[in-house]
């Protein structure tokens, strides 16, 4: 047994609350514009990486047939990938802040002058098949009637991701998510019900932007499945020069935008 001094000291030195020490406060979150920012930082990169495949793309197509064809299928991959990055970029923002992915603020004001769905419209890279002129000697009937059902089955399917799109357009205006967004106090336990609906529009919104980025890369991937290696470089080469022109053009049109 120690002596009453040791004793004395012991119980000074006890931590109060039953020897229990308290939590430290757990670290506060990341302030939703970092999230943002990092998708800034990421389109940036992308963008120049886009440039490198759209060169390469070009000097492949230069080359006579037979080595063209080698260097034009890795390039497809790459290109093909590439646009598939930034899909999965973009979904990791909207799993930690889906407002930040629904407001491209990484996109200059001509960029987002073609968002559909917070995206390119699906339907746009058919029209990059025809400028590409379809590879050395044109698309055969079988490739071009392949080509019409996948476009028909990418319309539909916008057409029900624009249903999806509106009926969560008007959920936002529902009484209980418009309580919620005033902030209004709540009213018999209904301030909780208003924030239940809010977070369940986000949700909504979160699988709205997923399907409609998936609709987007399975367009593209079955118009690259349907042509030839040649074409298939053509017809990526034509699309990436198209959104790198309309990202430079913003981009002059826009001085005060990040990254000029």
């Amino acid at each position: 047994m120690p002596p009453p001094q040791e004793q004395q000291q012991q119980q000074t030195h006890r931590p109060q609350g039953g020897g229990r020490r308290p939590r430290p406060p757990p670290a506060p979150p990341p302030p939703p514009m970092a999230y943002s920012d990092d998708m800034v930082a990421f389109y940036d990169a992308w963008v120049g990486r886009e440039e490198q495949i759209a060169a390469d793309l070009a000097a492949a197509l230069a080359l006579p047939p037979r080595p063209r064809r080698d260097a034009l299928a890795p390039l497809v991959g790459a290109a093909v990938d590439h646009v598939a990055a930034y899909y999965e970029h973009k979904a990791r923002l909207a799993d930690r802040d889906v407002v930040a992915a629904l407001d491209p603020r990484w996109l200059n004001p001509l960029e987002r002058t073609f968002l559909w769905a917070w995206g390119w419209k699906p339907a746009l890279v058919f029209r990059f098949v025809e400028s590409a002129g379809g590879g050395e000697g044109g698309m055969g009937p079988a490739q071009r009637r392949a080509l019409e059902e996948l476009r028909a089955a990418t319309a539909a399917a916008e057409r029900g991701v624009d249903r999806e799109v509106a009926a969560a357009q008007e959920s936002l205006a529902g009484p209980r998510v418009l309580a919620a967004l005033r902030r209004q106090a709540p009213r018999n336990g209904s301030g909780e019900a208003a924030d239940d609906a809010v977070a369940a529009v986000g949700r909504s919104l979160r699988v709205l932007l997923g399907a409609a980025d998936a609709l987007r890369e399975r367009t593209l991937r079955g118009v690259v499945g349907l042509l030839a290696p040649d074409q298939a470089g053509a017809f990526l080469a034509a699309m990436l020069r198209f959104h790198l022109a309309v990202r430079r053009a913003g981009r002059d049109w826009s001085p005060g935008h990040r990254g000029v």
